[in-house]
């Protein structure tokens, strides 16, 4: 780092090499190993085989989603799968928007920028959410979030519940803990969920509720302090604890502080595995949102974070579009998204782009109109899984522009394949 020019920022997608150097990946995927050795002991020990099984199988085999360490990929299974997408099995594994209604006004989220008609707002109940997971054999992992604050639906403990207790499913969360309180946590979730990712996007009160306007900072905090007690109390390494920090112009200053805030309630191991990380997110954008996209970061706040990491693991993620793969590389399209209500999308990255009815009608198909399996093996997502990782192909449109992976190279040689073209 010493031969960067000190005043020059820092793309984000050459950070994780600059700062940890180039085998970052590989120690962090085995010092990962390390610590869940933790939390499969603590399954085993308790007898929870159903649930090791599934913790295992997120570990291993959930091609990108919060908890997986992708062990199986990186050992040769992408290569098969880009190869041969028509032999991809029947997912296992899919992420789900339960509602869309939210009581907050954060000034990055799509949400407050839907036109009128984009998006119905409104929450999943509980027998459309178990229509759905029925359709899904065998279910090992699933994401419950979305555009919508998923405690604001009464059901949504509920559906967590029919999860554990019919399928022994590994879960995961992502949210801002500021709708709900410890005891509701205690009671209703923790004897689900295997993970929570927390969504919070400063280290002070003031620039926090500056940024996710409604959400009660004090509330977060005692949140993660009495999670930490929990786990302690009854020494459980669940749920893993991991936090996903977007990162602004507002919010930049901010990034060493919150390891400090990190550090000052619980020690790196008291958080929970592998997955229980900081993730120093790039903004997703759309037109409205652009001026508070940040493309690199000063160096003093690089070092001022490996001074205050005292054995916190945090990576960048979101890397410069430029610099992203191509999409001939893509797996995402294996873990299914649900948009509400019950349409079929192939990734999460194609959300947050304030384009709801875009997506409604390039998805595949609504799963309350065909079954999954059908979804799944029709012309159209067959079509797509062969084109989407053929570095020859037409890029499928639902995918141009993607934020994860590179497409224009694709897309000036073969052009954007338009399914409606085809209807």
């Amino acid at each position: 780092m010493e031969e960067i020019n000190n005043n020059r920022a820092v793309g984000l997608s050459d950070l994780n090499k600059e700062i940890f150097g180039s085998f970052y990946l590989a120690k962090s995927y085995i010092g990962g190993f390390i610590r869940d050795f933790r939390s499969f002991s603590y399954l085993l020990k308790h007898f929870k085989l159903k649930e090791f099984i599934n913790f295992y199988y997120t570990k291993a085999l959930v091609p990108t989603g919060e908890g997986s360490q992708k062990w199986f990929y990186h050992l040769g299974l992408s290569n098969l799968i880009q190869k041969f997408p028509d032999k991809a099995p029947l997912p296992r594994f899919f992420e789900i928007e339960t509602t869309t209604v939210c009581n907050k006004k954060c000034f990055i989220c799509e949400y407050l920028y839907w036109q009128k008609d984009a998006q119905v707002k409104r929450h999943l109940s509980l027998d459309e959410f178990k229509h759905i997971v029925n359709q899904f054999p065998d279910i090992r992992w699933i994401n419950m979030t979305g555009e919508g604050s998923s405690f604001l639906n009464k059901d949504y403990t509920s559906m967590l519940k029919y999860l554990w207790e019919k399928h022994k499913t590994s879960i995961w969360l992502v949210d801002h803990l500021s709708d709900i309180s410890f005891e509701t946590l205690k009671k209703d979730v923790f004897p689900y969920v295997q993970g929570i990712y927390v969504s919070i996007d400063a280290a002070t009160k003031k620039t926090y509720e500056l940024i996710k306007i409604g959400c009660d900072y004090e509330n977060v905090i005692n949140n993660l302090k009495d999670i930490i007690k929990y786990k302690q109390t009854n020494r459980t390494p669940f749920p893993h604890l991991s936090f996903r920090y977007v990162i602004l112009t507002e919010n930049m200053h901010e990034m060493p502080l919150f390891l400090d805030l990190l550090n000052s309630i619980a020690k790196p191991n008291e958080w929970g595995g592998s997955s229980s990380i900081v993730e120093f997110a790039g903004l997703l954008y759309f037109p409205e949102i652009y001026s508070h996209y940040l493309s690199g970061i000063p160096l003093d706040i690089l070092k001022e974070l490996l001074k205050r990491k005292n054995g916190i693991e945090f990576r960048f993620s979101h890397a410069e579009e430029r610099r992203n793969p191509p999409i001939e590389c893509c797996i995402a399209w294996m873990e299914p998204y649900i948009m509400m209500p019950g349409y079929v999308l192939p990734c999460c990255s194609v959300l947050m782009s304030n384009k709801r009815p875009f997506l409604r009608e390039y998805s595949f198909g609504n799963l309350f109109e065909k079954d999954f399996k059908e979804v799944w093996r029709g012309d159209y997502y067959a079509k797509f899984r062969k084109m989407v990782v053929d570095p020859c192909a037409p890029v499928p449109k639902i995918c141009a522009g993607c934020r994860a992976y590179r497409t224009e190279h694709r897309i000036k040689e073969y052009g954007i394949w338009d399914i409606t073209k085809e209807k």
